[in-house]
């Protein structure tokens, strides 16, 4: 039985700094961002605080601060927990590692930003029910937290991988095209699930509406724009590189140029080493992006910078086979004359 090779891990100053920034610099900013603000509201906080409002703004539920403490805490400790494990003992597949450390950092936020902002906007009040809304407090809230969970997926690109095999190659297929000639190849792949999921969520996004619930009709009609958008991948691959336009979307669009492509595989993708189905990291802040539609052969795309790029499509082969054709006749009339 054949084992695959295992690539090296190599430990550098930047690996070094990465684990300490998030495993030990996250959870400090968490703590600060939460129990700061806190304990010096304190003693400024009726024994009960507002903890949830109707869809006017108005508080109708309330919890003692001893529990809004314990619910925040087991929030932050969670975010927190996450990103030191990352930290530690990275994932063999760095999508997972960037996914489980997006989802610390921003869950961990998320509780801080509710112990902060209860705090400090409550503090004061004879009375819960005389808390104001939460509309821009949940919205600064949430962008901080996304803020806070991008910051640990950036870090965790950072960390060099334990020894991991090397990708299984199911081809590495070349096209033969004749000198000046040209080909274009076209692709099409389509996902049922996230086109019903799209559906369902714009249609209880206007029932919700209808009963003038704004703020949860607006979050689901925003969640069936990319839902609907990415349920369809149109793939090109030209002279110019690889292209993919997502659905009824005019933009944004992916364009990857032949020039910054190293080399083009054909590999079997499976979503759970890339944190499930849908357009998953992203090759500015984690070095890893990938449009997963379902299970089986993809094009992986190995980027001059360090990069990896990774598509599910019909048909990876001839993709792949004109890509390489590509990419050979570049590295031809980069050759210096001798």
């Amino acid at each position: 039985m054949n084992e695959e090779p295992l690539l090296p891990r190599v430990t550098t100053r930047h690996d070094v700094t990465a684990r300490i920034g998030l495993g030990v610099g996250v959870p400090m900013l968490l703590i600060v961002l939460a129990y700061v603000p806190f304990l010096l509201v304190q003693s400024e906080l009726g024994d009960r605080v507002a903890s949830h409002f109707d869809s006017s703004g108005t508080p109708d539920g309330s919890m003692s601060v001893t529990a809004l403490l314990l619910v925040t805490s087991a929030l932050i400790t969670v975010g927190a927990g996450l990103c030191i494990g990352t930290a530690i003992r990275r994932p063999t597949t760095g999508s997972l590692a960037a996914t489980a450390a997006f989802s610390g950092g921003f869950v961990g936020a998320l509780g801080a930003a509710m112990l902060a902002s209860t705090a400090v906007t409550q503090r004061g009040l004879d009375d819960w029910r005389d808390a104001g809304g939460v509309g821009w407090t949940l919205l600064f809230g949430i962008v901080g937290s996304t803020a806070v969970g991008a910051l640990s997926a950036w870090l965790t690109m950072h960390i060099n991988s334990r020894n991991v095999a090397a990708p299984s190659v199911v081809d590495v297929p070349i096209l033969d095209l004749a000198p000046g000639e040209s080909a274009v190849w076209l692709a099409s792949l389509r996902s049922r699930l996230m086109l019903l999921l799209g559906v369902v969520a714009a249609a209880g996004g206007l029932a919700l509406l209808a009963l003038s619930s704004w703020i949860g009709g607006a979050a689901l009609l925003c969640a069936s724009i990319p839902l609907t958008a990415l349920s369809t991948l149109n793939v090109r691959v030209d002279r110019t590189g690889l292209r993919i336009k997502y659905g009824w979307l005019p933009r944004p669009t992916t364009h990857i140029e032949v020039a910054d492509i190293e080399t083009a595989q054909v590999i079997d993708v499976r979503p759970s080493e890339w944190g499930g189905l849908g357009y998953r990291g992203s090759l500015k802040l984690m070095r890893r992006a990938a449009v997963v539609h379902r299970a089986g052969p993809g094009i992986r795309l190995d980027l001059t910078n360090g990069n990896v790029f990774v598509v599910t499509i019909d048909d990876a082969e001839t993709g792949v086979a004109l890509l390489n054709a590509l990419i050979q006749r570049r590295a031809e009339v980069s050759q210096p004359l001798r």
